[in-house]
């Protein structure tokens, strides 16, 4: 299944053989329907070597814990209009299944499987790291056991946080399953060798509430990936503005849109000249709850999601990428590193949580700015279009020196120095 998170691992896969390593990738196989975790597949173990990154991936079968009721709480969830008995029922298996029945998460049934494989590996191969990413926590589990059971360190990369109050609020339905997971996260932390978290916030939270060190290796782009859409230009004839990526719920696109309202009105401009691109998922909500909208619809394009070379296309193709804030502090979209890479100007809007992560990253590369208000927006985007019809396209001032700093082969290097560090801190027996 292809994520943002997967891209993290690859390229780590990619790059961390020009310095001196060999990956060894263990994961499940993710059958072409699959679309919820409840659906399983054989419990069979295939090796195969990745043409492209040229390193061995090994795929187990899969088995969902509580299949039953994921089963049950699917079916109640496709019907378009249950009964208010329905409904509560729905939410109390949710609730029941996030809180007490599938900790740390609900691709626990994989445990079992994937540390049979990975004893299988470490037979196989002489293994001198693991190398263990979350989300799922529960590879977390697999990789402390095989860790405590062959004397291998292990490293634990955070793409998101766990149990720290920034990853889902303080909001109640989640506030169980934070505490039942706390202690799980201390004791498996104090026996991993390294920590890494992708953001500075996040980072500096992480290592004060478990009171040790947590490096920081933040996402990135792959610059030979992004170096084949070089050659890829806006269009001289219309102004497009694009939003590549997933509209999270917990964002807010509004104030951009009524700025956008301001902007094709105060213009005069038609849908022909001008176009607002939103690619990928998450729209639904947009005509629901932006009650303009529909002024502003002839402008605007859906569409659904598309593959990663398309999105880079779509991305290169644009004269301004949209960036809407999470509200969560030290996290924002994998996908703004790409959005970096490909020499746009960035507008982001609003500022939300966005403060001393984002901000910090458009300053240094000066790749964007940050607007709060719709006549901010309004007004910068008639200054653009008006260099639009002027040039035939628009200036950006993005710094590319600054922005190779977030390549992904320099974020492997410094994973490459901490699996060197861990090896060679190796103790001689078992802890």
């Amino acid at each position: 299944m292809v994520t943002a998170g997967s891209f993290r691992i690859h390229t780590w896969a990619k790059y961390l053989q020009r310095f001196g390593w060999r990956p060894i990738i263990l994961t499940r196989h993710w059958l072409p329907s699959t679309r919820v975790p409840w659906e399983e597949n054989e419990n069979t173990l295939s090796k195969e070597k990745a043409p492209d990154i040229g390193c061995l991936v090994y795929r187990t079968g899969y088995k969902q814990a509580r299949k039953s009721i994921w089963a049950l709480r699917a079916r109640l969830t496709e019907e378009k209009s249950p009964s208010k008995a329905k409904a509560a029922f729905r939410k109390m298996l949710s609730y029941m299944l996030r809180n007490f029945l599938l900790l740390p998460d609900e691709y626990i049934g994989w445990k079992s499987i994937a540390y049979e494989a990975g004893c299988d590996i470490l037979n196989e191969h002489h293994i001198d790291a693991i190398l263990a990413t979350g989300m799922p926590w529960t590879s977390f589990l697999v990789a402390n056991d095989l860790s405590r059971e062959n004397n291998v360190p292990w490293v634990a990369d955070y793409r998101d946080p766990w149990t720290q109050p920034t990853t889902l609020g303080l909001k109640k339905e989640y506030a169980v399953v934070i505490m039942r997971n706390r202690p799980t996260e201390k004791r498996l932390m104090k026996r991993a060798s390294a920590l890494v978290h992708i953001s500075e916030p996040l980072q500096k939270g992480l290592s004060k509430y478990l009171n040790r060190d947590v490096a920081l290796i933040p996402n990135g782009y792959d610059p030979e990936l992004i170096s084949s859409f070089e050659s890829c230009k806006p269009s001289g004839s219309v102004f497009t503005i694009s939003f590549v990526g997933t509209l999270h719920t917990n964002t807010n696109p509004h104030v951009f849109l009524e700025g956008f309202r301001r902007f094709v009105e105060k213009l005069n401009l038609s849908p022909e000249t001008c176009h607002l691109s939103f690619t990928g998922s998450g729209f639904w909500y947009l005509e629901e709850e932006y009650e303009l909208f529909d002024k502003i619809r002839p402008f605007i394009q859906l569409e659904g999601e598309v593959s990663h070379e398309e999105a880079l296309k779509r991305m290169h193709k644009a004269h301004v990428l949209l960036s809407f804030p999470l509200d969560m502090e030290g996290c924002f979209p994998a996908k703004t590193y790409e959005y970096f890479a490909s020499g746009r100007p960035i507008l982001v809007s609003p500022d939300g949580k966005y403060r001393g992560t984002v901000r910090d990253i458009l300053e240094m590369t000066k790749a964007g700015i940050i607007l709060n208000s719709p006549e901010e927006i309004a007004n910068w985007l008639a200054i653009k279009y008006k260099e639009f019809q002027k040039t035939g396209g628009v200036h950006s001032d993005t710094d590319m020196e600054a922005v190779k700093e977030f390549s992904r082969d320099k974020q492997t290097e410094k994973l490459a120095h901490i699996l060197n560090e861990i090896v060679e801190k190796k103790p001689s027996s078992s802890l």
